[in-house]
């Protein structure tokens, strides 16, 4: 069921290409996705274990994971069958979906939504919110600009009463930068380029918004929203203090958060951790985030806040000590000391980055992006270093016999030879054959997180793509 949702997926993104207005696919986009197609044809166990810790906190979907900006009638089936809805006390629901939960706030006289998903979820909500209240909504609040939590509200302005979004006053800013970066966001976080959006217009237009802290009395009930960037430059939460409720966005996610992605914007862990003690120091008894499951009693809140806000400062602290001392930024974060307090914690389970990730993004916030290796200040292409690697080795033969010894016991070092081999001789089928054995060998570890695992997909699809055609 796997394989053929995962080849469905392809089908799709291949049918709707045509009529799409985003980005046009490039010659390097339809190859990657030629080689996923093979290797979920060939290699099923690796779509399987790619899978294990698929879902960002809530259930899994290949089918909808890389189409978020997509709302196809396919899609918004996927979405609302997978879909679940949690009461947490009177007009107060947590309904989560494939990788992201939004939440419903019934107040006196109105409704009020916290994030509106991705863009098959508007239609989902659309139909489902007047089955849970009869009362108008009037509010949808974006915690963010993300593609799995500003998207769906697309769907929701077309009633008698237009719901007004609230966000901060960066949100607008960061929206332009998301249509900017179109490409490069839409690549990088594994979406399809023809479905990005290439005009403002296409993401929620603010109707309010706040800087740093706002209170405001809708129906006759408190909201409290505050402003503190973490995983995005605008992130926002919310209290609802009369109930003793916080909806944590992507603050806190139910494993080691999101703070380290090497392919998105900066992270701010500084006030990421300011963020989660704030929290804490509300004493909620309900916690609603959206990802992973709801959080109820306010000790256990406090000790998960608590705890996640200690590991991204342990981390956090400790890069800045060891730069201060003049450490390397690459020796840093390979020996990042990790306690066994926080390894063995299931909140803090690896599944999307590893500590080694957050702090490389401590690193990146508050220095340059020279590495402290001498050569590597001056710009030079990767593939006239892996030529001479090769060259030095002995050519391809060298490298592979190499790489395939390294492999069980030390498959890092494994893939930089791998790289070599990649980018020294892109042609090379014994070049690409390495590239494919050790990407997908890494991939198969038993603790690789879901972000670096997909890395090694892509790399390993594009080589099995480029394969096939010089067998051909």
């Amino acid at each position: 069921m796997r394989i053929s949702t995962c080849l469905a997926w392809l089908a799709l993104l291949l049918a709707g290409a045509a009529n799409a207005q985003g980005l046009k696919p490039t010659a390097d986009d339809l190859l990657v996705q030629q080689g996923q197609a093979i290797i979920a044809r060939v290699h099923p166990e690796i779509i399987a274990h790619m899978l294990r810790n698929d879902g960002f906190g809530g259930p899994s979907s290949p089918l909808i994971a890389r189409m978020m900006l997509n709302d196809a009638p396919a899609l918004v089936a996927e979405a609302k069958a997978k879909m679940t809805i949690e009461s947490h006390g009177k007009g107060l629901w947590l309904i989560r979906f494939p990788y992201v939960n939004v939440a419903l706030v019934e107040t006196r006289d109105s409704l009020v939504l916290i994030d509106s998903g991705y863009a098959a979820i508007g239609p989902v909500l659309r139909d489902i919110i007047p089955t849970l209240s009869p009362k108008p909504l009037k509010y949808i609040v974006i915690t963010h600009d993300h593609i799995d939590h500003a998207f769906g509200a697309k769907a929701l302005m077309g009633g008698k009463v237009k719901p007004q979004i609230i966000t901060s006053d960066l949100f607008p800013a960061m929206a332009a930068k998301e249509v900017r970066l179109g490409g490069s966001i839409g690549r990088y976080n594994n979406q399809a380029p023809q479905f990005q959006p290439t005009d403002i217009g296409q993401l929620p237009k603010p109707d309010i918004v706040f800087s740093k802290k706002m209170e405001r009395v809708i129906g006759g009930e408190k909201f409290v929203f505050y402003h503190f960037p973490a995983e995005t430059e605008e992130q926002i939460w919310v209290s609802l203090p009369g109930r003793s409720v916080i909806f944590t966005a992507d603050y806190y996610q139910g494993f080691l958060p999101n703070a380290g992605n090497g392919k998105r914007i900066q992270r701010h862990i500084d006030e990421w951790i300011a963020a989660l003690r704030t929290m804490v120091s509300l004493k909620p008894r309900l916690m609603l985030p959206m990802h992973s499951a709801a959080v109820v009693g306010g000790e256990k809140i406090s000790q998960l806040l608590t705890l996640q806000a200690d590991a991204l400062d342990h981390i956090n602290q400790q890069v800045i000590d060891r730069l201060n001392k003049g450490e390397r930024k690459d020796v840093i974060a390979a020996s990042i000391d990790w306690p066994e307090r926080f390894a063995s914690a299931p909140a803090l389970d690896q599944q999307y980055n590893r500590p080694e990730d957050i702090a490389r993004m401590v690193a990146m916030r508050w220095t340059g992006w020279w590495d402290d290796i001498p050569s590597h200040f001056a710009a030079l292409r990767f593939e006239e270093e892996a030529k001479e690697a090769l060259l030095l080795a002995g050519g391809v033969d060298a490298v592979d016999k190499r790489a395939r010894v390294l492999l069980p016991d030390n498959p890092r070092l494994a893939a930089r030879l791998a790289d070599w081999a990649y980018f020294g001789a892109p042609n090379d089928p014994k070049a690409l054959k390495l590239a494919i054995d050790v990407y997908l060998a890494r991939i198969l570890e038993k603790d690789m997180p879901v972000q670096e695992g997909g890395i090694y997909f892509a790399a390993a699809a594009r080589a099995r793509a480029k394969l096939e055609i010089l067998r051909q």
